[in-house]
């Protein structure tokens, strides 16, 4: 027997982090969401083609440098780069791009799965931009929409700018792909000064409350501190007197700005506030009545808790304003399930001029209470109001929410229900079995997400640990391939015992509720992963030629090469779970040499048996099975049902296999 066959990042991905785990949740799936892929120009020259979008009515990427719409110095992404999108001379021009977010199918139909969309948005002259959200099912179909923006003169401080502009929540049930629309729109005159930047569309996955998320603030830039003056194209000690500051993670109103801690302006350094106190603070604005930033957080990872009532938050902040003005600042924390129906809140502030004896100054102010049964979201609003004089001098600086929950020590995992399963890609069951491969899925898992490296292994042995991760099952210890905070994939020790066993997952926080498992002496599975292998509705095997090829109706999966597989060719598959070999290899060890399986296999097409020349694990990988099988002689078909049997047990997975006789 010889390991002819490379089985490439396909099955990588399927012993290690599912593709949905790597590439779906918590990355921004917007292609050339900031207009960088490609050239800008100096003026609003209409582009022939943009990457990653579909163009309509002549947008121009235009340079920020060029100063023909928008320049370095206008407000707008803290993070930018060098260009932006633009319209042109057309009364509307469009982006548009498809998102195919099917592998995440299962999460979004149990309503586990929430989207996180935003750009920047505004333009210059009076003219504007919008983001239009479509989620469309397998047909295409919509099944909702929602559209940011457009953000207008009125919501503007200034003509030329950007504005910050995001939406979260649940993703519809029965969505496969969201198409992102970007409109720039022209309100008058001959050109389209409507613009554009980092656009971002992100998906969170909420099985599970992510690591970290209990104990920690949830409130991204609650210090103000976010922006520095690497992260802008100029100092923004040049800009501090102005309102051309932006305020990242906050969606807010024309004026509502930060400022520095000086004596030229509304607080000095030395001022009463907070300790850890940074350069920045918010600041109601310049010449505006009132004004407001707000900011949404998804807490729906920790519904279970939650709606069982074992939720609490702590909520804090220092608030303040000028001298003897009455101008004052307001925070309310606002929870809201999905539909956006207000569940509780709590505010802090407003504080007045004589709670500071009018004096500038911030005081501490907190809350504590219990998250309401339903949420999935809470909107912190800071809202800014004056009284005297022309500036709006309601301020506020580190601001906080923390939830905890009992027994959770802020970070011990927790392994969520019917979170134990052998490999997905090979078949998902919730029975194991000894030296198969285990997807753990669940929350604080880990403080790091990698799969393992040359560095982890002892000569040829798997690590035990990655980074402080280990998993424990039936009082042995695993091996572990891949970890995140929220999934772990691991190999079962050889010699764990048949029947329920125990199996919890430690990390320096402490260790998880055991969870029981059932173990049996063979757990078989063929690697057959969804939706990739699954053609016209049918699940088909992987399996491959002798040039690596898969056996495949042609053209079935785009830009992979497929072809049937004739009768009398040697094809490989491979598995998992299938049980003891002679002579024997231990879990966890590089597969040195040929081997073979303890129990008689048999495969059959159709219900023609072929000869299997070869069944054992795999040299040179770790507890991974090959089969070497020879296709029968059977009829042209291209879904042959294709079954196993392991020592008088049939397998349990429905699957096909194409199959065509040679010219």
């Amino acid at each position: 027997m010889r390991n002819i066959f490379v089985l490439g990042a396909l099955l990588l991905a399927a012993l290690q982090a599912p593709a949905e785990a790597q590439t779906v949740f918590g990355k921004n799936l917007v292609v050339n969401g900031d207009a960088e892929s490609g050239t800008g120009t100096n003026a609003a020259t209409p582009a022939s083609s943009i990457s990653g979008w579909t163009i309509g009515g002549s947008p121009a990427v235009i340079l920020y440098t060029s100063g023909d719409r928008l320049n370095l110095k206008s407000l707008g992404p803290a993070n930018r780069g060098k260009n932006y999108f633009s319209g042109t001379t057309t009364a509307k021009a469009t982006l548009t791009q498809k998102i195919d977010i099917s592998s995440a199918a299962a999460g979004i139909d149990a309503g586990t799965v929430a989207y996180d969309a935003s750009g920047y948005l505004g333009g210059s002259n009076g003219d504007t931009s919008q983001m239009i959200v479509t989620f469309q099912n397998t047909s295409g179909g919509s099944v909702g929409t929602f559209t940011l923006g457009p953000v207008t003169d009125t919501d503007k401080d200034q003509s030329d700018a950007l504005y910050y502009r995001r939406k979260l929540g649940q993703v519809p049930s029965g969505t496969r792909s969201v198409t992102i629309e970007i409109d720039m729109l022209r309100s008058g005159g001959t050109n389209n000064d409507g613009c554009a930047d980092n656009i971002s569309f992100q998906l969170n996955n909420d099985a599970a409350a992510p690591s970290g998320f209990f104990g920690s603030n949830l409130i991204v830039n609650g210090n103000a501190e976010a922006p520095s003056g690497t992260q802008l194209p100029v100092p923004l000690t040049s800009l501090a007197d102005s309102t051309l500051i932006e305020v990242p993670f906050w969606v807010r109103s024309a004026s509502f700005s930060l400022d520095t801690y000086s004596p030229d302006s509304d607080l000095a350094a030395t001022d009463p506030g907070p300790a850890d106190r940074g350069s920045w603070y918010f600041y109601g604005g310049p010449s505006n009545p009132s004004s407001t930033a707000y900011q949404d957080i998804d807490l729906a990872g920790a519904a279970s808790q939650i709606d069982g009532g074992k939720v609490t938050f702590s909520f804090s902040g220092w608030i303040g304003g000028y001298s003897s003005q009455g101008d004052s600042m307001k925070v309310t924390a606002l929870f809201m399930n999905w539909s956006g129906q207000a569940l509780g809140s709590s505010t802090l502030g407003p504080v007045t001029a004589a709670d500071r004896g009018s004096n500038s100054k911030l005081l501490q102010k907190s809350q504590t209470g219990s998250v309401p049964a339903g949420t999935r979201m809470v909107r912190v609003t800071m809202a800014s109001t004056r009284t005297d004089g022309s500036d709006n001098d309601g301020l506020a600086d580190s601001l906080a929410l923390v939830l905890t929950t009992p027994g959770a020590g802020g970070n011990v995992p927790s392994i969520q229900s019917g979170g134990v399963v052998s490999a997905s890609a090979f078949g998902g069951f919730t029975s194991i079995a000894p030296g198969t491969w285990v997807e753990i899925y669940g929350s604080n898992l880990a403080g790091s997400s990698r799969e393992w490296a040359g560095s982890d292994f002892k000569g040829s042995t798997a690590p035990n640990s990655l980074d402080g991760t280990s998993v424990t099952i039936a009082g042995q210890q695993a091996f572990i391939r891949y970890i995140s905070s929220g999934q772990v994939n691991a190999q079962i020790p050889s010699n764990v015992a048949p029947g329920s066993q125990q199996l919890t997952v430690t990390t320096a926080n402490g260790t998880s509720a055991p969870f029981t498992v059932p173990v049996n002496a063979a757990q078989p599975g063929l690697l057959a992963p969804a939706p990739t292998f699954v053609i016209g509705g049918k699940q088909y095997v992987v399996a491959q030629h002798a040039d690596g090829s898969f056996v495949l109706p042609p053209n079935s999966i785009t830009g992979v090469a497929t072809r049937q597989a004739q009768p009398g060719e040697a094809i490989v598959m491979y598995g998992i779970g299938f049980g003891s070999v002679t002579p024997a290899t231990s879990a966890g060890q590089i597969v040195g040499g040929a081997n073979q399986l303890a129990q008689p296999l048999t495969i059959q097409f159709g219900s023609v048996t072929a000869t299997v020349q070869y069944d054992g694990l795999a040299p040179g990988f770790i507890g991974l099975y090959q089969f070497n099988v020879v296709v029968p002689n059977i009829s042209d078909n291209d879904a042959v049902p294709l079954t196993f049997n392991l020592g008088g047990a049939q397998g349990s997975q429905t699957l096909y296999i194409a199959v065509k006789r040679g010219t």
